[in-house]
């Protein structure tokens, strides 16, 4: 017996690299999988998909209206982009569709049901997005990396699996040693704490103006701090020299290809609340202080937040909380007694789940429609 799976993704980095460990999970058991992409990124992600020899193909996407014509078309788009990914569906003829969340999967997920092809979900936040609540009425499951939040009504049965992430980051995370050569070549030193900040695709700006006055605030904090700070921009002169007229060590680049070294390095994080980045701070056991996106659709990064801080795990600072004083207060704080903060670290490993992407295989072969071999 043979199974043939189709995993509909696009979107942004937080849907397709757990499409991409979920895909090489099931090769490894066999299992034939396509990848369906869509969206503005969908160029990109067919490259790495590439890369990885995973089998992929673009499909139409669509977008939602943003004014009159566009809402006069947008029947007609959907449509056309629905029956591009019907035929495409049954050309493939998979025994069931993954659908890893976003309006890029829609489409897809919406022909899997026309052609009677069982629909699975993945759903990375707390607060479960548009696109799948709208689809759960159709899904035989949903596989989740967090606990939903009160309210947040879903059509299908749910069960924990977690962030699927990719294989360096829980390689690390079970290794668990101080990347002594990453430190070295950053100017990190064991004498001093070590903060990691970041703030994702669309939220760095803000962490970076208000680290760069948060660290003017410190005093003498700044003589036991470090920093790695991902900024997300090329224009790191400025932020390096704050840091450098407050007397902080800091290294300050755009990003970090091997971020998990960063978080061996770290003692305490600053960052948004995206998905990705909560579960990969639980997969470390890294306590963190959460400032959520406020711009992040339905404000899921809050409910991200919410579920975190419930349960101790982390700092819930809402970005109109996040003055200077109040950072530069908080790890004034840690500084000075960090075993507050220590707990957190403990506490939101319970979020983590480090065989997530093998969860999801489990489930998608649970809900699987088999084929007989050769068909």
């Amino acid at each position: 017996m043979s199974a043939r799976i189709a995993i509909a993704s696009g979107g942004t980095g937080g849907h397709f690299f757990p499409t991409l460990a979920i895909a090489r999970e099931l090769e490894r058991r066999a299992v034939s999988v396509d990848l369906l992409v869509a969206g503005r990124h969908a160029h990109d992600q067919l490259e790495l998909a590439a890369r990885s020899g995973l089998r992929a193909t673009e499909t139409r996407a669509f977008r939602l209206p943003s004014g009159l014509w566009s809402a006069l078309c947008f029947p007609w788009r959907f449509s056309a982009a629905v029956r591009a990914a019907r035929e495409r569906l049954h050309e493939l003829a998979p025994d069931l569709l993954l659908g890893m969340g976003s309006f890029a999967a829609v489409p897809a997920c919406l022909a899997a049901r026309q052609e009677g092809i069982p629909l699975v979900l993945h759903e990375g936040n707390a607060w479960m997005g548009r696109a799948n609540r709208f689809l759960s009425r159709w899904a035989v499951e949903a596989g989740l990396s967090l606990p939903l939040v009160e309210g947040c009504r879903v059509s299908c049965p749910t069960v924990h699996t977690g962030m699927p992430l990719r294989e360096a980051l829980v390689a690390a995370a079970q290794n668990g040693a101080y990347p002594q050569a990453y430190a070295a070549a950053a100017g990190l030193t064991r004498e001093r704490r070590t903060l990691l900040v970041f703030g994702g695709s669309q939220g760095a700006r803000f962490l970076n103006d208000v680290m760069c006055q948060a660290g003017r605030e410190l005093g003498d904090g700044s003589r036991r701090l470090q920093v790695i700070h991902l900024t997300g921009t090329d224009e790191n002169a400025p932020i390096a020299a704050a840091y450098r007229a407050a007397g902080i060590p800091a290294s300050v680049r755009r990003a970090d290809p091997d971020i998990q070294n960063a978080y061996l390095a770290a003692d305490l994080v600053i960052c948004r609340a995206g998905a990705s980045s909560i579960c990969e701070l639980a997969l470390f056991g890294r306590p963190a202080i959460l400032i959520p996106l406020p711009s992040a659709a339905e404000n899921h990064q809050t409910a991200n937040a919410q579920v975190i801080a419930a349960r101790q795990g982390a700092v819930h600072l809402p970005q109109a909380e996040a003055t200077p004083t109040r950072l530069a207060a908080l790890l004034t704080a840690w500084l000075a007694a960090g075993s507050r903060f220590a707990a957190m670290g403990e506490a939101i490993r319970g979020f983590a789940v480090p065989n997530a992407a093998a969860q999801m295989a489990d489930l998608c072969l649970r809900r699987v429609r088999v084929r007989p071999a050769g068909r």
